[in-house]
């Protein structure tokens, strides 16, 4: 087993750059299921600049729009995201290996799909390890997701503030229909990658394959979640194409890189939905972002401590270009059986509204051993909603952080705190008790 099987989920299928050989054929069944009780106490909302709750392009009071609320769950997937997956290699002697891997997220919580509930939502893909290099085709993680992977002292669950950057826009993570190129050379690895069409549709919004008691089912009007179920379907236009790439220098107690990512929107709307329609307060032309960031292990001691910056920015049409900023640190020391965790966040609109979202997450797990632990997450998110502005398309304000304001627009599939989500101006709150298991 690798040190998590959070970890081997998504960097096992990377045959090249976990080390892996196989001396015959093989498959392999792994998998995280991860779930927590958890308390969510979300702060009244801001009236002004509310992107969700109104009543066609009004905003309505408080109370309606964005009301204080207290929530208890059995939520999936806090410090590790559930999994299932089945991977498979054969050597064909002369350094060629041919590969496979099938993996779905799973919501523990009531046997459901992740990934807007796909069978093998995070990957699905096969490929070719020769003596020059990697080849993959089919549904991959990002470069950019794999270079989160290399540095977070965490694993990406929904409690690690340290991916905020990352959900940003859903294609950094998975994306379907991609070719993907991986060498290692030394302590040296290097990623490139391209799709057809990552998961862009004909019209974003925070639609879902399944509705959800705060999202409508996705149609042919409403649009859809970035990276959602039917949002891949390659067209001539060109919408969706994706380009990625990683540099990673690694050793046992430093890892330093950085990554790009660039996707095509096609002019496609951008909005919320009214009824059944999807009312446009943008229309994208694409996006693209780039992080650089470092993880250093204190030998003998454990004691790990990473950054990263990840800066994002939507080319619109007309003079609106959001650029979001994010900065995070994680420090982790472990104690005998215990993993002590402080995570740090600090999002904001370089631009725009100017608006802001600061965070800090406190944790404590204990290892039973390698595959079985307990945890305690206990933090939250402050938004401070900056300048209030109207979009070109529809005379609705606008205001807040990344966090309030990209969610309702569709850009993150799951938010932090699991879909918890943030209102306006006011504080989310999270303590969590859960347990997991890696096989």
């Amino acid at each position: 087993m690798k040190r998590t099987a959070a970890y081997a989920a998504c960097l096992s299928a990377l045959a090249l750059l976990s080390g892996h050989a196989a001396a015959q054929s093989s498959v392999t069944m792994y998998g995280t299921l991860d779930v927590g009780l958890d308390r969510v106490d979300k702060g009244e909302g801001n009236v002004q600049g509310t992107v969700f709750g109104v009543s066609g392009t009004t905003p309505v009071p408080n109370r309606i729009a964005a009301p204080a609320t207290i929530s208890t769950r059995l939520t999936p997937s806090h410090t590790r995201q559930s999994n299932i997956g089945f991977k498979g290699v054969e050597d064909l002697g002369g350094g060629y290996r041919g590969l496979f891997v099938l993996e779905g997220g799973v919501t523990i919580d009531n046997g459901g799909l992740a990934n807007d509930n796909r069978l093998f939502g995070r990957q699905a893909y096969v490929g070719l390890t020769t003596p020059v290099g990697e080849v993959k085709l089919g549904r991959q993680a990002s470069p950019m997701l794999i270079s989160y992977y290399l540095v977070t002292p965490e694993a990406l669950g929904s409690t690690d503030l340290f991916g905020a950057g990352l959900v940003v826009n859903t294609v950094q993570t998975w994306q379907d229909n991609q070719i993907s190129y991986a060498i290692k050379k030394g302590p040296w690895t290097a990623i490139l990658s391209y799709a057809t069409n990552s998961g862009i549709g004909s019209g974003i919004s925070a639609a879902r394959s399944v509705a959800t008691s705060s999202t409508p089912v996705a149609t042919g009007t409403t649009g859809q979640i970035v990276g959602g179920l039917t949002a891949g379907a390659e067209t001539a236009s060109g919408r969706g194409k994706t380009t990625g790439a990683m540099l990673a220098y690694r050793t046992d107690d430093l890892v330093a890189l950085a990554s790009y990512h660039r996707n095509n929107f096609d002019n496609v709307p951008i909005g919320v939905v009214s009824g059944t329609t999807l009312v446009p307060l943008f229309y994208g032309e694409h996006f693209t972002s780039f992080m650089a960031a470092a993880k250093y292990t204190f030998p003998g001691v454990g004691t790990s401590i990473a950054v990263a910056g990840h800066n994002a920015q939507f080319t619109l049409r007309g003079n609106t270009d959001p650029e979001v900023r994010t900065w995070t640190a994680t420090l982790k020391h472990p104690v005998g059986a215990f993993d002590l965790t402080a995570v740090f966040l600090n999002t904001y609109f370089t631009n725009y509204t100017k608006g802001k979202d600061r965070g800090l997450m406190l944790g404590a797990d204990y290892n039973f051993s390698k595959r079985t632990a307990i945890y305690l997450r206990a933090g939250g998110i402050k938004d401070k909603r900056g300048n209030t502005v109207v979009s070109s398309a529809t005379p609705l304000p606008l205001a807040g952080g990344p966090g309030a304001i990209l969610i309702p627009l569709g850009t993150q599939e799951v938010p932090l705190f699991s879909g918890a989500g943030q209102n306006i101006d006011a504080r989310t709150t999270m303590v969590s008790l859960g347990i997991r298991h890696s096989f």
